[in-house]
């Protein structure tokens, strides 16, 4: 980022900080703070007494990003972990769109190779593949689609949590993560203590990893029903939603072989009787043992829950503090009471630079920045080596997201 440019959004969001100081943390004196700057500078193991001397702070730094500590600290300034005197976390669950499969992507992000310049959408190859080089540069965006992706995966977490691992939902914070999708914070009494093997259980729990449907009983003759608790309820909703419309070619991809994928559409209304109506499941003549095997994991894995386990199963995890601005969009965390999640729109909402206009020049490494959504306005599509005048909501997103600089 040019020395023109970090200034410019280093005033900006000091400016807003002086103004709009960020949520106060639980316990925050027990919390370590770091933040990053416009500059590069990473800065570490902080601790405040008070919400007043946190917000004083970041209105004069002016940060890019800041951070603080799911975990409870005993001396959380001290810059060598063991010297901390840890004292519990919170459970923290990430949600990342670029981590839920969305049709979307294959329209808006985009890559380029820096050796001869080939370029496409979508996910980025290992190597170029005109050239073979691995010098390549990718371009993640976010629009509505994305957001409401992750937003789903959001309301099936909670649903896990409260209904199968019994946590209270007055005990969740969700979040808005500011970039690319949300956040959820549990803080009961049941969690604070659990240590990173637990954390893990919990993780392959949510991704259904390891499930076997044979150890969960779904078998020939085995009651199954859309109103069981559980990954057997589960399982079945997502294969009564399955079959109720399913073709030949869709099951032909989970694996199925074609006899077994006809012999199941012949059977489909009276499959559908017995997962509604909670009747022995009934696997119709031609349906072996590793076809059913297949279609129930291929519904497990679609009643997964797309979480980031690196940070849920880290009991010292750094996560962006609510209330704060992102770096990469310079937009808000912004927390989400749960009953309100599907009506809140993210890229209206978390937007706070709603006055003034700014000029720049687009640097994209990629042949075009996509449509940029905020506020129910429309920008773009640009092209590198532009220049232009924006409101300034949109001017500080592009220079956040690194695609351009101040002109």
């Amino acid at each position: 980022m040019e020395e023109k440019t970090a200034k410019f959004l280093r005033s900006l969001f000091a400016r807003y900080y002086a103004s709009h100081p960020p949520a106060e943390p639980r316990e925050l004196p027990r919390r370590e703070f770091a933040f990053m700057t416009f500059d590069g500078l990473v800065i570490r193991h902080r601790a405040f007494a008070t919400h007043e001397e946190l917000a004083q702070f970041m209105a004069k730094l002016g940060p890019s990003d800041a951070f603080y500590s799911s975990a409870y600290f005993e001396h959380p300034d001290e810059p060598e972990m063991r010297a901390k005197g840890w004292l519990g976390a919170d459970l923290i669950f990430d949600i990342d769109a670029d981590h839920v499969p969305t049709a979307c992507k294959a329209q808006h992000d985009l890559w380029a190779c820096r050796s001869c310049g080939r370029w496409g959408r979508g996910e980025a190859p290992a190597r170029c593949p005109k050239c073979g080089s691995e010098e390549l540069v990718e371009l993640k965006w976010i629009c509505q689609r994305c957001l409401s992706a992750a937003r789903e995966e959001l309301l099936k977490l909670v649903e896990v949590l409260e209904e199968d691992l019994g946590l209270n939902s007055s005990d969740m914070v969700a979040s808005f993560s500011g970039h690319r999708g949300y956040h959820l914070r549990a803080s009961s009494e049941e969690v604070l203590d659990m240590e990173q093997d637990e954390r893990n259980e919990v993780v392959d729990y949510l991704m259904a990893v390891g499930l076997e449907p044979d150890l969960l009983g779904l078998r020939p003759g085995a009651v199954l029903s859309v109103d069981q608790p559980g990954w057997r309820g589960r399982i079945a909703r997502e294969l009564y939603s399955l079959l109720y419309g399913a073709s030949e070619a869709e099951l032909r991809a989970l694996g199925l072989r074609k006899k077994a994928a006809q012999a199941i559409l012949s059977a489909r209304e009276a499959i559908l009787d017995c997962l509604e109506h909670g009747k022995p499941f009934l696997v119709p003549k031609g349906v072996g043992k590793a076809s059913l095997r297949k279609l129930f994991l291929a519904c497990a894995k679609e009643a997964a829950v797309n979480v980031d386990p690196v940070v849920t199963r880290d009991t010292h995890r750094l996560i962006r503090m609510s209330g704060s601005l992102h770096g990469k969009t310079g937009l808000l965390k912004l927390d989400v009471p749960l009953d309100e999640l599907e009506e809140v729109d993210p890229l209206s909402e978390a937007v706070v630079f709603r006055r003034g206009w700014a000029k720049v020049r687009i640097t994209a490494q990629v042949p075009e920045v996509p449509v940029l959504e905020l506020a129910g306005e429309e920008y773009g599509p640009f092209e590198p080596g532009e220049v232009v005048e924006l409101p300034l909501q949109a001017a500080v997103f592009l220079m956040c997201k690194r695609v351009a600089e101040l002109a």
